[in-house]
């Protein structure tokens, strides 16, 4: 999954570039203060609450909600993204030191169901390598010469 990034075509990312150009262009002009007006530069609104856009809610999760229950999930939210982002780093590392994909079985499991999936467990257990005997397996899969 690692390399995947690679195989996607160019006009997508440009595509995707101009959507973040768009979108930070427009944070910026709603959530800070005017550079030539301010008394120093990278001066926020004093009436902006870091988050809010506008009252941006188009399915109306927030209607009728007071302001501490807002703040209690504004706050869980601000930590459940930390935290995601923690764990894909965590799995893009793992996947940069192994050379292995994060979640190897599932291929193995896709391409041959559980009787490869259950072969590889049992091939790979015990190996001084498990991370070079599973790779082999799952090309040996790919290849159709894996035997379960």
């Amino acid at each position: 999954a690692i390399n995947h990034f690679q195989q996607v075509p160019l006009p997508f990312w440009i595509g995707l570039g101009a959507l973040i150009f768009f979108v930070e262009t427009t944070r910026v002009q709603i959530a800070w203060q005017n550079p030539f007006d301010a008394s120093r530069l990278f001066l926020m609104k004093d009436d902006h609450t870091p988050g809010d856009y506008g009252g941006f809610d188009p399915l109306g999760l927030s209607a009728g909600k007071d302001e501490e229950w807002l703040d209690i999930h504004r706050l869980r939210e601000l930590n459940n993204g930390r935290l995601a982002m923690v764990a894909i780093t965590a799995m893009v590392v793992q996947e940069l030191n192994t050379g292995l994909n994060l979640i190897l079985s599932d291929e193995v499991l896709e391409m041959k169901g559980e009787g490869a999936l259950k072969a590889m467990e049992a091939q790979c257990a015990g190996a001084v390598d498990e991370n070079a005997c599973a790779k082999a397996f799952e090309a040996a899969v790919a290849a159709g010469q894996a035997a379960f």
